[in-house]
């Protein structure tokens, strides 16, 4: 029964970056690109709202179940854990924490942004503002990185 829980708590976690990374690497490239040039600001702006609880919901998924497969791995281990995993666990939750750091400046400064923008006007996003959605990316893909190298 343990190796069932465990098994499914680590694809809860799997999933839940897929979700979470694939969606922000989605709508970076391919969404916000063509919703930009085709919806209006008011949409936009509801659009963002109403993924922004979805998002929010996966990274308190991510911390939660993240927590419990280290958890697991230390409990299989005798609770004696290797300095390597533990410097590359460590490694990786700073990288998570930037990601969401990024992620919600991102976020905030894009839903500013389309705020103050007039509703019945496309519009154009700043650079600082794609500067960090890019960051997120970037910090995302540290965060997989890392975490390829804890399955070894």
């Amino acid at each position: 029964m343990r190796h069932i829980v465990e098994l499914l708590i680590r694809s809860i976690h799997l999933i839940a970056a897929i979700i979470w990374f694939g969606g922000i690497v989605f709508s970076t490239f391919v969404t916000l690109p063509i919703f930009r040039k085709y919806l209006q600001t008011h949409d936009l702006l509801e659009l963002h709202n109403r993924f922004r609880f979805w998002i929010r919901l996966m990274i308190n998924l991510l911390l939660l179940t993240g927590g419990i497969v280290i958890f697991i791995v230390a409990w299989n281990s005798g609770m004696k854990l290797e300095a390597q995993y533990m410097i590359y666990s460590a490694a990786k939750l700073g990288a998570f924490a930037f990601m969401i750091l990024f992620w919600g400046l991102y976020s905030s400064s894009y839903q500013r942004h389309l705020e103050a923008t007039p509703p019945d006007n496309r519009m154009s996003v700043p650079r600082r503002i794609n500067v960090l959605g890019h960051l997120t990316l970037f910090s995302g893909l540290i965060v997989f990185a890392l975490a390829m190298l804890l399955r070894n």
